[in-house]
């Protein structure tokens, strides 16, 4: 059957020269969908590349996955969404025709779909799942790779908006309460992340990740599956040097263990030291805290303080982007209060004392 009707609107599946053509017409009356798949046969015949080029919304989404996806560390995750996508979007509609109404069509049928938790998705899963990780940039190489025609979409108009990412500052007093908390091999960890602001995946590095002569480490676990190298202080590195031999000799994968009553070597885990924080973070009563990510904020934010220079912290964390670093650029209040301590006017004492000198200087 040339046409049939998914939902409220016509679809067409017939082949040419012996190519198949899938799609939807985006007519939701018969006798429209019919004029347009006439239209659709018509170029065929005439050989118009319009035509000839149309490919589906799965088929190209599969060519961009191969070509840009597949193999990085993010993989997984790109499928995950990807299957989302195809969930929400109709995969056998022409490229062509994807527009404003079906992104907003899909956008709106996401939202109320509840996760395996129960609970409904955020607007940044949303905007994730739909838009940045899958549709936009599918549709981006649509048209530089494939050179294929794809409309025009309001991408900031469809997107749902997000809060602004939130950056958490602990006090001095607070880091040390959090940290006296926790047990006592926990601490070395907990140290790490809050000076060199890595993420906690990050943090679990492999032995040979560590450079002792170059006095670096290679995080390679990254959110965009690229190596970040991590300069340490020299303190940090001879503790460093001598938790490699000693987790080499126990057998371990990680420079992060505790040491059993009985003198063995147990490396702690990824969760155990998210559970541990958290704990010790209840502990501590400190309140509106992330156990572990927040940390890297304090970091960050910290270092921006201490050089002044925003292409310091980019560094630091490994950011691609100076945008995304450009969070940490916030001020509190006491960094207002500082700034006041500057004072731009003097009192009526310091008046009349520059006064007296000049006087002096124009005297002589």
């Amino acid at each position: 059957m040339s046409l049939y009707r998914r939902g409220e609107t016509w679809h067409y599946d017939f082949q040419f020269a012996s190519q198949r053509y899938r799609g939807t017409t985006r007519c939701t009356k018969k006798g429209d969908a019919q004029k347009h798949l006439e239209r659709l046969r018509r170029d065929l015949a005439l050989g118009s590349s319009d035509a000839l080029q149309e490919q589906t919304l799965k088929d190209v989404s599969v060519e961009w996955f191969n070509a840009k996806v597949a193999g990085t560390k993010a993989e997984a995750t790109v499928a995950f969404r990807l299957n989302i996508m195809l969930r929400h979007f109709d995969g056998d509609a022409l490229i062509s025709t994807l527009g404003a109404a079906e992104v907003q069509a899909a956008i709106s049928r996401r939202r109320v779909e509840t996760t395996r938790q129960g609970k409904l998705p955020s607007n940044g899963t949303v905007n994730r799942d739909l838009i940045d990780t899958t549709l936009r940039p599918i549709l981006r190489f649509a048209r530089r790779n494939l050179e294929l025609k794809v409309r025009e979409i309001p991408w900031s108009d469809l997107r749902l908006k997000e809060p602004k990412g939130r950056t958490r500052t602990f006090s001095g007093d607070e880091i040390e309460t959090w940290r006296a908390g926790l047990p006592e091999w926990h601490r070395p960890l907990f140290d790490f992340i809050t000076r060199y602001g890595v993420r906690l995946t990050e943090a679990f590095f492999p032995l040979d990740a560590v450079d002792v002569v170059g006095g670096r480490v290679a995080l390679r676990a990254r959110k965009n599956g690229g190596t970040h190298y991590l300069p340490l202080l020299p303190d940090d590195l001879s503790d460093m040097k001598a938790r490699m031999g000693r987790a080499r000799d126990a057998d371990l994968a990680t420079v992060w263990f505790r040491q059993k009553p009985d003198g063995k070597l147990q490396a702690i885990t990824p969760r155990g030291h998210q559970a541990a924080s958290q704990a010790a973070l209840r502990a501590a009563k400190i309140v509106d805290a992330r156990p572990v990510h927040d940390r890297r904020h304090h970091a960050a934010t910290r270092a921006l303080k201490a050089s002044g220079n925003l292409a310091v912290v980019k560094q630091l964390l490994g950011h691609e982007s100076i945008t995304s670093t450009a969070r940490y650029a916030h001020v509190s209040d006491a960094d207002v209060l500082a700034a006041l301590g500057h004072k731009s006017h003097h009192t009526e004492a310091e008046v009349s004392k520059i006064s007296s000198e000049n006087n002096v200087k124009d005297a002589g």
